[in-house]
């Protein structure tokens, strides 16, 4: 019997390297409000490896891509705006001193969690319409993916 994973609970985390190059395991913060989370597909590029005598087009696999640039969808309250601008101007001073900034997907149920890094970018604005919940969309450029590794402890 299969005992799924869903997504009822779950939390998106962060924290940023104490040392440079050392993604940390524990003192990870919640992200508030988080109304959607990027996917991670990592698809693979493939590279042409056929020459003059093939009859049939042959591939290698290339480098994995993240998608670069990645958006969550986050509620719009003033703790929001407030927390990401934050972390926006947090990054920056840590990116300085070579210290990253990592993103933890953590699971109620699942063993690991799902780890990347990336620099935040300054928040957007929703559009308006009638009679909706408000919500900004929060960029981040990817910059590193480790995938999944156990989960953070508090």
């Amino acid at each position: 019997m299969a005992l799924e994973i869903t997504t009822v609970g779950a939390q998106v985390k962060y924290a940023f390297e104490a040392t440079s190059g050392t993604r940390p395991t524990s003192g990870y913060t919640v992200l508030p409000d988080v109304n959607e989370a990027p996917e991670f597909d990592l698809s693979v590029e493939t590279i042409d490896a056929s020459n003059i005598t093939d009859t049939v087009t042959r591939y290698v696999p290339g480098r994995q891509d993240p998608g670069g640039d990645v958006s969550f969808t986050l509620n719009h309250t003033n703790a929001v705006v407030s927390a990401w601008d934050t972390l926006v101007t947090t990054a920056e001073t840590n990116y300085a001193q070579g210290k990253r900034l990592w993103f933890a997907y953590v699971f109620p149920g699942a063993d690991d969690a799902y780890y990347w890094s990336g620099q935040p970018r300054k928040l957007g604005s929703s559009g308006i319409t009638q009679n909706s919940l408000s919500t900004i969309p929060a960029h981040c450029v990817v910059n590193d993916v480790a995938g999944w590794d156990t989960a953070p402890t508090a």
